[in-house]
């Protein structure tokens, strides 16, 4: 299912294939159930219990740093200064803005200093940094990008969709709108079009091992979304 092959098969079929979205395709149904996860509902509906949202944020925070060490991996590996500047861009957005909304939502939510600092990280939270970690140390650029793709594509995919109700809390909307915004649905419309490009020249072996990390990094995205959902 993931070989070069069967991506050729596949374009073959199409008026115009793009491999982002062949990718996609083989890595239903977890894409359609993390996009469409129950979780982002909840959120954006004010359904959402206070607590619930922070132990959420917490969670989540648990991807930052290997996901900053992923991004530095990614600007090490890159084949231009272009690439370079794009992602350390991103790097910037990630180690500011994103940084600051966690943190003031641990600080209007109460999450003491102890879960902060040392969080009781979820199996399945603790999986995810373990494949962002190897992606970053042993990946190649095009796996590295893969990963990118999967977890801003889908975070844009949601928020995208989700419908939201009046009078939520600021915060909440904050986090939102970190991943339905121009700049960073431009963010996601390079990272696919360079992981496009990039796919081209890998020889089948590299081809396969990318593809594969497509397709594991959604799953882990649709584990953590439905280990964090509040039962």
């Amino acid at each position: 299912m993931t070989t070069r092959a069967n991506w050729n098969a596949w374009a073959a079929q199409q008026d115009a294939p793009r491999l982002t979205d062949w990718l996609r395709e083989i890595s239903e149904p977890d894409w359609s159930a993390t996009v469409n996860h129950p979780l982002f509902d909840a959120l954006a509906e004010g359904r959402l219990a206070g607590a619930d949202f922070a132990a959420y944020m917490v969670q989540d925070y648990g991807f930052v740093d290997p996901f900053t060490a992923l991004i530095g991996f990614a600007i090490g590996r890159a084949p231009s200064m272009a690439d370079r500047v794009v992602l350390g861009q991103f790097m910037g957005m990630l180690t500011s803005d994103e940084n600051s909304t966690f943190q003031r939502t641990f600080e209007a939510f109460a999450v003491p200093a102890a879960q902060r600092e040392a969080p009781d990280y979820l199996t399945e939270t603790r999986a995810f940094q373990a494949l962002l970690r190897e992606t970053g140390s042993a990946g190649g650029y095009a796996e590295i990008l893969a990963a990118l793709v999967v977890t801003e594509w889908i975070y844009l995919e949601w928020a995208l969709r989700i419908t939201r109700a009046e009078g939520l809390h600021p915060l909440v909307g904050e986090w939102i709108d970190l991943h339905d915004n121009p700049a960073f649905q431009e963010f996601v419309a390079w990272l696919r079009r360079r992981l496009d490009e990039e796919a081209e020249a890998l020889d089948d072996a590299a081809f396969t091992r990318m593809a594969e990390c497509f397709r594991e990094t959604v799953a882990r995205e649709r584990a953590f979304h439905d280990a964090v959902m509040p039962r």
